[in-house]
């Protein structure tokens, strides 16, 4: 039973450490895109795992406009992208979950969202380092305990 235990334990602290370095990449291809037809309108953009994207705005309306982008999840306006003409930004999605998009301005533009890069959120992170530390510490003492005998 005991080397059950010390085997369980050491599968379990290695598949720990290799979530951790294993590398979290959903490719770079392009995440979203859509049509923004006036005021309010809005896209929205689903992501299994935190990450920088890039907005992309093009539009024939040179007048000043701005794009709000919505936490689903959370609940909350997480950045307000402002600007005139053709617009370049990058922005950080903190967690998983649904993103809107919407526009504020006149005219028509076209949005497209594509991820530069992905990793696991701190809530994921936290977790991964909590449960590999304590079978870290579980192991160490099994082991101790085993050499002393």
């Amino acid at each position: 039973m005991k080397r059950f235990t010390l085997f369980f334990l050491l599968g379990l602290f290695l598949f720990t450490l290799g979530t951790i370095f294993v590398p979290y990449h959903q490719g770079t291809n392009s995440t979203a895109s859509g049509f923004l037809s006036g005021n309010g309108s809005s896209t929205s953009l689903f992501v299994p795992t935190a990450r920088r994207v890039a907005v992309s705005i093009v539009t024939a309306n040179s007048g000043k406009y701005s794009v709000l982008v919505f936490d689903g999840t959370r609940g909350r306006f997480i950045a307000n992208l402002t600007a005139m003409g053709n617009m370049y930004r990058e922005v950080e999605l903190p967690d998983s979950g649904t993103y809107y998009f919407v526009y504020r301005g006149n005219g028509t533009a076209r949005i497209a969202i594509r991820t530069i890069s992905t990793y696991p959120s701190e809530r994921v992170l936290s977790v991964e380092y909590v449960s590999g530390g304590t079978l870290a510490f579980l192991l160490a003492a099994l082991i101790w305990r085993g050499v002393r005998r």
